[in-house]
């Protein structure tokens, strides 16, 4: 696959540009790739789904509380 402007991968995916750039930096951060050249030619042959890489990666930062436990007073 030839090289294409990342303004058409991003038209082909019906990405908007910063999902685009969120998606890419996931996979560099996740390994996936190396660069970010890469992540562009890989959601490009991949045909990745940006919203889903970007799902991914709000699991990847969400914490679970943990509820506390009420203090007892001891009279």
């Amino acid at each position: 696959m030839g090289a294409k402007h990342p303004q058409e991968t991003i038209a082909q995916l019906g990405a908007n540009k910063i999902d685009f750039i969120l998606a890419a930096r996931h996979l560099i951060r996740q390994g996936i790739v190396k660069t970010p050249v890469e992540a562009i030619r890989y959601m490009e042959e991949n045909n990745s789904d940006v919203n889903a890489i970007i799902e991914q990666l709000i699991t990847s930062k969400q914490t679970t509380l943990v509820p506390e436990e009420p203090e007892t007073v001891d009279e």
